[in-house]
């Protein structure tokens, strides 16, 4: 299986995910096919056929009381969990591939899937149907899943397992904002003490993942999931690069242990291939900013402008060498980005999510820039010489509104492309991956705003009436723009129309932009 890049993501990565997340009593052996036995060589044979998306389509209809587990056969003939399952694939995973389309319906043909997994892929693609009541549908399915996941831990809570199925639910449902308003107590206190991010990783680290389930149809024997070992490449791929960014966001250590390709800056060795490993080349750089410019040295005396300028050369490196020539970005005039592919020997066809897949790429290299711009914020350079520390300063100033300038041809590119369904129903490439697309220009909204109200209170100085100046009327256009360019911000944030809690967001973005409007009403002076 490993003969070859899979999905993308090089075999040395693959290694290195299983050298931090699995040990020799764990199994790693097994899992990565070096001890084969007779099931696997089975398994391994039949899970990688490829199933079409007519075959998919027919795989509820297929299903019968004989060959379904308990968990499924009360809703397998239920429209609305189809149709939200099969929105999941088509719009809420492609830039998070934490499952395989194919295999999920192979368990789920087989009543192999598990009740957590299953109302968490529900939950995540319901937004994304036409169906009535879909928000409360929605949390119908996420309660579904915290009571099906804590039960399922009860049952193994002596055993130090936990099923690998039940692992990717987690993970899907670590971001999951609740409604407990008629939620038992129990549930809610249980889910917010074993269902947070810092939950996800622990268990990934600590327990042993089971990909051998037993059910009704196979008389108490053991079956595999279909193609376990791959998906745990994905769940292991999946928890690295969302530790890394969750605990750089929040400035917090990470729970994930270090190992050398952290300490090692030719690392990783080779370009990468697709886009998996591109996340891979920027996760790493993600930890590289937590490591040097938040630990506590950084904390007590400053960030140290070696790190900084050793970093950001790290990221020109992942973006003009690192990331595969198809992902890069590419610009037909000073911020214009291509709309067309200009690279050549790539492949024959257009990828139908490869649009999807750059803005996502462009905007995580965005985060990590201004993650460096925030650390020296929160920590200040260290004292050195007086040449290096106001290099250093006017460097960090330069990168992050470089990236601001960057982000916004990103937010005019990505009106150019959306995604269609089958009813011709567009989709916003920001819709579909929110975690990235939409939470990073809201950040850069607020910063934007908090930019020009500084600015405000530092160029002109208040009482200043005379609006006729020609000094006041630049400063006016000029933050003018600001306020245009956090607008704009906020309006491709807003096209997160497909999850509820984007409402949330744009009101906090509303009052940060109506601050900076006040800002620069009082800076001026009344008319």
């Amino acid at each position: 299986m490993f003969s070859g890049d899979f999905l993308g993501l090089n075999s040395d990565n693959i290694l290195f995910l299983d050298h931090i997340f699995m040990d020799d009593d764990n199994g790693s052996t097994e899992w990565l096919g070096l001890e084969s036995t007779p099931l696997q060589r089975v398994s391994v044979q039949s899970d990688s056929q490829p199933v079409t998306d007519a075959q998919q389509a027919q795989y509820p209809a297929e299903i019968s009381g004989e060959n379904i587990g308990q968990d499924n056969a009360v809703n397998f003939l239920n429209t609305t969990l189809t149709a939200a399952l099969h929105c999941y694939f088509k719009f809420a995973a492609p830039w998070l591939p934490i499952l395989l389309e194919d295999a999920f319906w192979e368990d789920y043909r087989n009543g192999k899937c598990s009740h957590a997994l299953t109302s968490a892929m529900a939950c995540r693609g319901i937004p994304f149907t036409e169906i009535p009541d879909k928000w409360n549908l929605q949390q119908q399915y996420a309660s579904d899943f915290r009571e099906a996941f804590l039960e399922s831990r009860n049952i193994a809570s002596e055993e130090g397992t936990i099923r690998l199925d039940d692992l990717e639910a987690l993970a899907l449902m670590v971001n999951f904002e609740y409604e407990d308003s008629n939620t038992p107590p129990l549930y809610a206190n249980l889910g917010r003490l074993f269902l947070k991010h810092e939950s996800l990783v622990l268990m990934t680290l600590q327990l042993r993942v089971q990909d051998r389930v037993t059910t009704s149809s196979t008389s108490g024997s053991a079956v595999r999931l279909s193609r376990a070992r791959e998906r745990r490449v994905l769940l292991y791929w999946h928890v690295y690069g969302l530790d890394a960014f969750h605990c750089l966001d929040r400035k917090q250590v990470s729970l994930v242990p270090d190992r050398e390709i952290i300490e090692n800056d030719d690392l990783p060795p080779h370009n990468a291939k697709d886009f998996l490993d591109a996340i891979f080349g920027l996760t790493v750089i993600a930890r590289k900013i937590l490591q040097r410019l938040c630990n506590n040295s950084a904390k007590r005396h400053g960030v140290d402008p070696n790190n900084v300028d050793d970093l950001y050369t790290q990221i020109y490196q992942w973006r003009n060498i690192t990331c595969p020539p198809h992902l890069r970005r590419y610009e037909v005039s000073p911020g214009v980005l291509a709309t067309q592919d200009n690279h050549e020997g790539y492949l024959n066809e257009p990828q139908k999510y490869i649009q999807l897949h750059r803005a996502v790429l462009w905007t995580l290299e965005i985060n990590c820039l201004m993650q460096i711009e925030c650390c020296v914020t929160d920590f200040g350079i260290r004292d050195s010489n007086f040449l290096q520390r106001e290099m250093a300063t006017a460097r960090v100033r330069y990168e992050s509104l470089r990236a601001l300038s960057d982000n916004l041809a990103i937010c005019r590119w990505v009106d150019l492309h959306a995604i269609c369904d089958e009813d011709g129903n567009q989709h916003s490439l920001v819709d579909l991956a929110p975690l990235a697309l939409r939470n990073v220009c809201a950040g850069l909204c607020f910063w934007t705003c908090q930019n020009g109200i500084n600015s405000s209170h530092n160029s002109i100085l208040p009482g200043v009436s005379d609006r006729r100046d020609p000094h006041v009327r630049g400063q006016k256009k000029l933050m003018d723009d600001q306020i245009e360019n956090a607008k704009f911000l906020r309006d491709t944030a807003a096209k997160a129309t497909s999850h509820k809690d984007t409402a949330s967001i744009l009101e906090r973005l509303d009052k940060q932009i109506a601050l900076f409007e006040e800002a620069l009403s009082n800076s001026l002076g009344d008319e």
